[in-house]
């Protein structure tokens, strides 16, 4: 790392309230260049941290967080926020295996108040931190700072609603860097918000009120005075949507001129205003660094760039992602129905939709951070004769869990599909975007489908099968099909074998042996590959093994696992799921249903949460790589006793 003095010097962040105006201009450039020399090496959110770091600086400046609250929503863009309170020299670390998470984590410093990383949760907590506050009377400021694309979420709202009802005192800044709210022009605003704010305003205001009390009728001369105040003020002023949930609204204020944000931010804690206030901060995404400002999507979550010019290295070649290979295969069935659309929650560019988008800019729907919102959505355009695609992210569908229920699946047979990409570990991302239950929680619910393909061939031929399944009269309330975050295998099976709802394929059939029934591994998506690749290591060792592709976790292959039962003792699954109710449990729940002589062992991520590291670290932690897979099937087949990392000891 670059030496930055001013940075890397800082003691607390109280020190900040020394220094001039000159130290504050040098240390956000440090804060900059430390940012931006790290997400360059290891990957990670730049623009929208690059966006606030004089709005962190005066944060910090104003308050005392070591005894005050704040709350990042989502905390992609709390990076400034780390620096500033002690963790500037380890911040290389980032996102690195047994370094710092790329979201607040209150294991890594008192400072950070909760562990986030899914958005418009902030107002909510923060509600509930300062109710606490309030009841226990502490005298604590509780600060929420929430994007305007974090608002668009219906949990931000609730939590609008409630902190409104409390009267909580509660500060909320509006980090806005997408025109939610349209900002006003010119100086008339800045000039009347400054009077809002002063003291003599409202000294004014309140002796105003009390001499029209004291004349004849005076009550209705208030009302009066009340309602032409009102509409003058919604005339004005943006925020009115705010006020009119409870909060006391002030802005907008710009929020990269540091000596006008801290400004706004003293006048309005001097006011001594209980009960909920919003600031309307004015920001851009990437700002100080012409590259990112100029395509913040580019500079979202870039990683191995030039820190002066922006320009990226030469990468070396590689193949197609399974995102990219589902946006190609959607197209291809858009172009032959154009009763198709896609629909995602805020993730076009993750999910591939965003290349959907450009064939057919009218049916691709991005609904904002609004998942559950998207289910219902879908609903109603399936019922009008639609065929909507959802594409989510595993992490995220998981927040439309009752949409999905309740307007998916009791309608019975909308025949809705929904691709889960980032299923299984994530890597750097950490606890809180790990793909690991959605297993779990889709296989409970009745009339879904749920599949996984082997490689990018499969996903296309299961998203064609699941729209034509969709089409006839039985067919079922979804389709679900749950994908990685990697590139698709490039491995020759030798085996075509159509798709047909709960059927799976046998991959490689072992040689029985009839005094000694061998093993089968049934194995679930992205797993097929590892354990393709550990049979061809093990080689005549495993001359015996079967491999399944399972394909399907719901409906599952019972037909095929009891006939397989009769020349195979034991079973191996493997899965990139967490243990608890993913693909191993169904194989399990079967197992007894059927009343089968088999030996069971589970591969899979074990029932804890997985910290951030990269997604190979992570396979390999919870024996899900090669190496893993090897050492269980030698286990299996009484070759080795090395211990199955997945087995907890003791």
């Amino acid at each position: 790392m670059k030496p930055l003095p001013l940075l890397d010097g800082l003691l607390a962040p109280g020190d900040l309230r020394k220094f001039s105006r000159e130290d504050l201009i040098q240390l956000a450039e440090e804060m900059r260049h430390r940012i931006k020399e790290t997400v360059s090496d290891h990957g990670g959110h730049l623009a929208s941290n690059l966006g606030t770091i004089e709005l962190t600086l005066a944060l910090h400046r104003v308050f005392d967080f070591a005894s005050d609250r704040i709350l990042w929503d989502v905390g992609h863009q709390a990076y400034p926020h780390k620096l500033l309170t002690g963790r500037a020299k380890t911040f290389h670390t980032n996102r690195q295996q047994g370094g710092l998470s790329g979201f607040p984590d209150p294991q890594e410093s008192p400072y950070d108040l909760a562990k986030v990383g899914h958005s418009s949760t902030s107002i909510s907590t923060g509600v509930g931190v300062a109710e606490g506050y309030r009841r226990q009377k502490h005298k604590r400021h509780t600060v929420v700072v929430i994007g305007d694309g974090a608002l668009t979420g219906g949990m931000a709202f609730e939590g609008l609603i409630n902190a409104g009802q409390l009267k909580s005192d509660l500060l909320v800044i509006l980090n806005d860097n997408g025109n939610f709210i349209d900002p006003p022009t010119g100086s008339l605003h800045t000039h009347l918000d400054r009077i809002r704010t002063g003291s003599l305003f409202n000294y004014l205001n309140s002796r105003f009120r009390a001499a029209l009390k004291a004349m004849p009728r005076g009550h209705d001369l208030e009302r009066l005075a009340e309602h032409l105040e009102l509409a003058a003020h919604k005339l004005i002023n943006p925020g009115y949507i705010f006020e009119d949930l409870g909060f006391s609204y002030y802005g907008p204020v710009d929020g990269h001129d540091l000596a006008a944000t801290e400004a706004a931010l003293r006048r309005i804690t001097r006011l001594g205003q209980a009960g909920p206030q919003l600031l309307h901060v004015i920001t851009r995404k990437g700002g100080g660094w012409e590259p990112s400002v100029n395509d913040p999507l580019k500079y979202h979550g870039p990683k191995g760039f030039d820190l002066d010019t922006g320009l990226f290295h030469p990468k070396a070649a590689t193949g197609k992602t399974y995102s990219q290979v589902f946006a190609d295969a959607l197209i291809e069935l858009a172009r032959e129905d154009d009763k198709v659309v896609g629909i995602t929650a805020a993730m076009p560019s993750g999910t591939g939709l965003r290349q959907f988008g450009v064939e057919f800019p009218d049916r691709m729907y991005d609904v904002g951070i609004c998942e559950q919102h998207s289910f219902a959505f879908a609903e109603g355009l399936a019922i009008s004769g639609l065929r909507p695609v959802i594409a989510h992210y595993s992490t995220f569908a998981q927040r439309g869990f009752d949409q999905l229920f309740q307007e998916v699946v009791v309608q019975r047979d909308l025949g809705i599909v929904l691709t889960l990409d980032r299923a299984g570990l994530v890597g750097e991302d950490g606890e809180t975007h790990q793909g690991l239950y959605d297993i779990a929680w889709a296989r409970c619910l009745p009339g879904l489908a749920l599949a996984a393909p082997k490689d990018g061939a499969e996903l296309r031929a299961m998203l064609r099968w699941a729209h034509e399944e969709r089409q006839k009269p039985e067919r079922l309330a979804g389709y679900c099909l749950r994908y990685p975050r990697e590139e698709v295998p490039r491995i020759s099976w030798d085996t075509g074998t159509p798709i047909t709802l709960g059927k799976a394929e046998v991959l490689r059939l072992g040689t029985p042996d009839e005094r000694d029934r061998p093993l089968m591994i049934w194995a679930y998506g992205a797993l097929v590959k590892t354990c393709w690749e550990a049979l061809a290591e093990l080689g005549e060792t495993a001359a015996g093994v079967t491999l399944v592709n399972a394909r399907f976790a719901k409906p599952l292959d019972t037909d095929l696992l009891r006939e397989l039962a009769k020349t195979h003792g034991r079973i191996l699954t493997a899965e990139d799921h967490g243990l608890p109710g993913g693909f191993g449990a169904c194989v399990a729940e079967a197992i007894g249903d059927l009343e089968l002589d088999l030996r069971l062992t589970r591969l899979g991520v074990r029932d804890e949460l997985v910290p951030h590291a990269s997604r190979d670290q992570q396979l390999r932690s919870h024996g899900l790589d090669k190496a893993g897979v090897i050492a269980a099937i030698r286990r299996c087949l009484g070759q080795g006793t090395e211990r199955i990392p997945f087995v907890r000891a003791g």
